[in-house]
């Protein structure tokens, strides 16, 4: 096999490696135009809020929650000797679990008690628990 091939081969098995992350673009977007008591009746109060000269209203939403998962050790690895080989090993739990935390802040702006502008920080998948229903 050529040099071309076994790069090619392993950009494959890299890229199969990959995590998709979570797009909140959408749960994002569908609180645009929601009403200031919908997202109280949500999210309950605010932490903060501010306001701007021209009469837009700040608030901002703080959550967080405990994420416990088991400790996972994924590896690749490639030899050169006589031929060249690749090996990917994919790491199996170890019995240890690792306890964090997540967090999604969430701070919309209000004009005449409606969303139109809003920023969203912190974990992906957390963040999209915030769904509009």
């Amino acid at each position: 096999m050529t040099t071309r091939l076994y790069t090619a081969i392993i950009a494959l098995l890299l890229a199969g490696c990959a995590t998709l992350r979570t797009d909140i673009t959408p749960v994002r977007n569908a609180w645009l135009g929601a009403s200031y008591e919908e997202v109280v009746t949500r999210w309950g109060t605010p932490v903060r809020s501010t306001s701007f000269d021209d009469g837009r209203l700040i608030y901002t939403w703080f959550s967080e929650a405990s994420s416990s998962r088991a400790s996972m050790r994924p590896s690749f690895g490639i030899s050169v000797g006589s031929g060249m080989g690749v090996g990917i090993g994919i790491g199996m739990p170890s019995g240890a679990s690792s306890e964090s935390y997540v967090t999604c802040e969430r701070t919309l702006i209000f004009k005449d008690r409606r969303v139109v502008d809003q920023t969203w920080l912190g974990s992906a998948d957390f963040c999209a628990t915030f769904r509009r229903q």
